[in-house]
């Protein structure tokens, strides 16, 4: 997120707290011994984030969903 913001000012729109919260889900299933398990909410909500995320960049790269 720091090196976006570096480049573009706009990725301050994002919640730098929250993202940085998706990044814990891709290392815990990396490693089955610490495995998290999030309740339903808690997944809805990374779901969302990940989904707002992924369609900001996706603008800023002028790529249309459809198009991948």
């Amino acid at each position: 997120m720091n090196l976006c913001i570096e480049q573009d000012k706009e990725f301050e729109q994002l919640d730098k707290e929250k993202i940085s919260q998706l990044s814990l889900y891709a290392v815990e299933v990396r490693y089955a011994d610490e495995f998290y398990l999030p309740s339903v909410d808690e997944a809805k909500d990374a779901f969302e984030l990940a989904q707002k995320v992924k369609a900001f960049v996706l603008k800023k790269l002028k790529i249309k969903a459809e198009d991948l």
